[in-house]
C-alpha cells in the first residue's frame, strides 16, 4: 500500500498531545484511511455492551468493563475518508486541549519470563484439573519510547505493511492512546447481513500442516460460535476452516454469515460474543472469571475490540489483538496465546514473542 509522502502523519501525534478524542483507521484489504473526531463533549462512556444498540461512532471496548476501563464511543462529529480530505481538514484544525497522559507505570504488567511462567503454572493447573478446556494467557512487553517515535508514522507504517489487517490509532482522555493491527473480525454488519469469524491456532508461516493442538483450539471456538449464534441468529452460513496469514504468523479461520432474529440488535450480539474463547477460553464465563482472578495484570483494552459502529451505514468491529498502549515515555505491547492440556511453556512463550513482532516491526 503506497501513501503520499506529502502528508505528514505525525499530525496525529499533536492530537494525542492535546488529548483530543479521535480515531484514524484503515479497513482490512482497503486503501483509504478514515478519521472520526469528536469536537463536542467528552466521549460517551457506557456500562454494558448492549448499550451500544442504536449508537454510532468509533468504539473502544476493554476486555472487561470497569470504572478504570470504560466502554467508550467516540462520537463522529467529524467523519472523513481519504488521505487528501483528512489532511486538508487537520491542517486547519486547532484544539485548546491540554495533555494529561495516562501513567502506564502505575498499571500492572507481566514483562518477564519469570512472571509469565508463574501465571502459566497457575493456568495449566486449572486445565489439568479439568476445570476448563481452554485458557488464554497473555503478557506485556515494555519498550522505551524514544524521542523520535511517532504514533502517526507507526500507523502509516502498519497500514503499508499489513494490508490484510484492520489498523487503527485512537485516543480519548478515558482510554489514553492505543494502536492496533488486528487480523480478527469480531462483528460486521451491512444491509442487515452480519458476519463474524472463529480465529484460533497459531504457527509461523510455513508449508507445514496444522498440528492437533491448534486444530482442537480452533474447533473449540467454532463450536462456541455455533452455539451462541443459534440463540440470536437465523440463516447462519458457515465456511472454513482455512489458513489466514497475519504478518509472519498464520491462524485457522472459520467464517460465519447470518441475520439477527427480530428484536435483536448489534449490541445484543456483541454481549453474547465478547469475549470469545479466542481471547478468554472455554467454557466462556468460567474462563473469563478465572483470567480476572489469576492473570497477574489488567489487560485493559487488549483483547477487547475496536472499530466503527454504524458509520456510513455499516459496522466493522475487530478484536484488539496486536496492539500497544502509548505513554509519555513508555510503549506497552500486549500478546497472548491459547492454552490446552497439551500445551508446553516454552512454545507458548515463543508464540507471544512471535505475535509481538507485528507491532515491533512498525515502531
Amino acid at each position: 500500500m503506497e501513501f503520499n509522502q506529502d502528508f505528514d502523519y505525525s499530525i496525529f501525534d499533536s492530537l494525542i498531545e492535546k488529548n483530543v478524542s479521535f480515531a484514524v483507521y484503515r479497513q482490512a484489504r482497503q486503501q483509504d484511511i478514515h478519521l472520526v473526531l469528536q469536537t463536542s463533549q467528552a466521549a460517551l462512556c457506557l456500562d454494558s455492551l448492549s448499550d451500544l444498540n442504536g449508537k454510532t461512532g468509533f468504539v473502544i471496548a476493554p476486555f472487561r468493563i470497569s470504572e478504570d476501563t470504560p466502554l467508550i464511543v467516540i462520537h463522529p462529529d467529524i467523519c472523513l475518508k481519504g488521505e487528501a480530505v483528512v489532511f486538508s481538514y487537520l491542517s486547519d484544525y486547532h484544539s485548546e486541549g491540554i495533555s494529561s497522559a495516562i501513567n502506564i507505570h502505575n498499571q500492572t504488567s507481566v514483562n518477564s519470563f519469570t512472571q509469565y511462567s508463574s501465571d502459566y503454572t497457575t493456568f495449566y493447573s486449572a486445565l489439568s484439573e479439568n476445570k476448563l478446556q481452554k485458557l488464554v494467557l497473555s503478557r506485556t512487553f515494555d519498550v522505551e519510547r524514544k524521542r523520535s517515535f511517532s504514533a502517526g508514522t507507526s500507523f502509516r507504517e502498519a497500514c503499508g505493511k499489513y494490508h490484510s489487517n484492520f489498523v487503527f490509532l485512537c485516543n480519548t482522555p478515558q482510554t489514553g492512546a492505543w494502536m492496533g493491527i488486528s487480523p480478527e473480525l469480531l462483528v460486521s454488519e451491512q444491509d442487515g447481513i452480519y458476519k463474524t469469524v472463529a480465529l484460533a491456532g497459531t504457527k509461523k508461516v510455513s508449508p507445514e500442516d496444522w498440528d492437533d493442538k491448534n486444530r482442537k483450539e480452533q474447533q473449540i471456538v467454532v463450536d462456541y460460535m455455533q452455539q451462541q449464534l443459534n440463540q440470536l441468529c437465523g440463516d447462519v452460513i458457515q465456511s472454513g476452516p482455512f489458513t489466514a496469514q497475519a504478518g509472519n504468523i498464520e491462524h485457522l479461520k472459520t467464517k460465519f454469515s447470518f441475520k439477527l432474529k427480530d428484536g435483536y440488535k448489534i449490541g445484543d450480539l456483541l454481549a453474547l460474543l465478547h469475549p470469545s474463547p479466542a481471547v478468554s477460553g472455554f467454557p466462556k464465563e468460567a474462563a473469563f472469571d478465572f483470567i480476572f482472578r489469576n492473570e497477574s495484570y489488567d489487560r485493559r483494552y487488549y483483547s477487547g475490540f475496536a472499530g466503527p459502529l454504524d458509520i456510513e451505514e455499516s459496522s466493522r468491529l475487530y478484536v484488539n489483538l496486536r496492539c500497544m498502549q502509548m505513554g509519555e515515555d513508555l510503549l506497552r505491547l500486549y500478546a497472548g496465546g491459547g492454552m490446552l492440556l497439551s500445551s508446553e511453556l516454552k512454545p507458548e512463550w515463543e508464540e507471544t514473542e512471535n505475535k509481538l513482532q507485528t507491532i515491533l516491526s512498525v515502531i
